[in-house]
């Protein structure tokens, strides 16, 4: 027992808590096998109610012990238990098996018990129907709870340094509450830091990718007038650069590897439409750049600040300056979308058939005409939609979209599928098909392979 709860002490506060008899349980937390919280309601007022069992008191208390986010299940049975019960005693006792004190807060039939090894709730006084896990043996749910002797209380005399006094009782199950809040948040920061990190490389790659483009279009330009000197099959050319010049006025020579399957005029082709889908995304790669870096730059930040807090306000801090977790609207009926959204790695989104109604519902009233579209070849699947793509979607988002396509269509679970893109505008769907049967024309072709850990960043962004 805490030294500071000796005397009179324990008696003073319980008799406090008696005194708000009739008050209504409005919520329960169960920081620990050994402390229960409860917030009660009067008329114009609420009450915070500290349960500790290792101390066997119940205090009113002007804040919530510091605790982690996540609760014990056994909370929720407690909850279903006591929350809108009404409060109707509050007494000292010992058990006939015991010889430490035990706090007790009776609701009409049932009662909540805190003795030194642990909570327990009683039914019509003796029958045991919940416990905590340190509880021990002889307090199993469904056994009976010993007869008890009651304390004295004697006559209520308010605490003047009651708040004082209880932290310091407290202050062990506060401690704790705080690592293992700090242990939470810290995990949920580092979490965050990860994905962060892993979402910024795979931008920079698409960066890199455009920065290139302006290599590729260089190739283009000087091989397109020299291409008739170039045999079909050569695997490399020497080109002259009349954009660099030496002192003698000769071009720069150029040696630039090419398609030995492709014509010269086709190798330049290639790299013009290269760099054209990477010029058309810079702009967007850039940005989702920057956004993602400074996004990364706030967490790992915020990790450190979560890493160092020493007490709760430095951890309440750290939270409170964290972005809010979005909160859906709830709505009576909430109108049902016949697709999945998930997001490219660039920060595309993706959009997913449902079902094969919904297919068609996607790709006929949803999707427009310039939208990227996506099947998995002749295979029953998903209708995949790239919203807003542009003349060029960039490969990456285009390959993620493919990914899913085989994901969600028949060829789950295979090393590969072929994968048939076109824009929307080319999908008809012919009179009398079934739901999601489609015809399609000016189609391309890419072979996926399973990626399984680019597939599983897909399917957790999710939204």
């Amino acid at each position: 027992m805490s030294p500071a709860l000796e005397g009179d002490a324990r008696k003073r506060l319980l008799s406090e808590v008696r005194a708000l008899a009739d008050a209504q349980v409005q919520k329960l937390w169960l920081p620990s096998a050994q402390l229960c919280v409860l917030q009660l309601r009067l008329p114009g007022e609420t009450v915070l109610v500290v349960l500790d069992a290792r101390l066997a008191v119940a205090a009113i208390s002007e804040r919530r012990p510091t605790s982690p986010e996540s609760a014990p299940r056994s909370q929720a049975t407690l909850r279903a238990a006591l929350e809108g019960a009404t409060l109707s005693g509050a007494r000292l006792q010992i058990a006939e098996d015991r010889r430490g004190l035990a706090a007790r807060l009776e609701f009409g039939s049932r009662s909540l018990v805190a003795e030194e090894d642990g909570a327990l709730l009683l039914l019509e006084g003796e029958r045991i129907v919940w416990a905590t896990s340190g509880a021990g043996p002889q307090r199993r749910p469904g056994g009976t709870y010993p007869a008890t002797r009651e304390v004295e209380l004697g006559e209520p005399a308010p605490l003047l340094d009651r708040e004082t006094l209880l932290r310091a009782a407290l202050q062990r199950e506060e401690e704790a509450g705080l690592a293992a809040r700090k242990k939470e948040l810290a995990a949920r920061l580092k979490s965050r830091v990860q994905k962060l990190r892993r979402t910024l490389a795979a931008v920079e790659e698409d960066a890199a990718r455009a920065e290139s483009a302006a290599k590729d279009l260089h190739k283009a330009e000087l091989l397109l007038p020299q291409q008739s000197r170039i045999p079909r099959g050569a695997r490399e050319a020497r080109l002259q650069d009349w954009s660099r010049i030496d002192e003698e006025g000769k071009p720069a020579e150029v040696m630039v590897a090419l398609d030995p399957s492709l014509s010269a005029a086709a190798n330049a082709a290639r790299w013009l439409r290269k760099a054209k889908r990477y010029q058309a995304a810079g702009a967007r790669i850039a940005s989702r750049r920057e956004e993602v870096a400074a996004e990364l730059a706030r967490a790992e930040e915020s990790l450190a600040r979560a890493s160092s807090a020493q007490d709760a306000a430095q951890l309440a801090a750290v939270e409170l300056s964290l972005p809010a977790k979005p909160q859906r609207a709830r709505m009576p009926k909430a109108e049902r979308l016949p697709y999945r959204r998930f997001r490219s790695q660039s920060g595309a989104p993706i959009l997913v058939g449902r079902s094969a109604r919904d297919n068609d519902a996607l790709t006929f009233r949803v999707a427009r005409g310039n939208d990227v579209w996506l099947h998995a070849r002749s295979l029953q699947g998903a209708h995949v939609v790239l919203p807003g793509a542009g003349e060029a979607p960039d490969a990456r988002t285009l390959g993620d979209a493919a990914l899913l396509a085989a994901h969600f269509s028949s060829a789950r679970g295979a090393d590969g599928a072929e994968v048939a893109w076109t824009r929307c505008k080319h999908v008809r769907k012919p009179r009398g098909a079934k739901p999601g049967a489609v015809t399609i024309s000016q189609e391309k072709t890419l072979r996926v392979r399973l990626d399984e850990e680019r597939l599983a960043a897909l399917l957790r962004s999710e939204e």
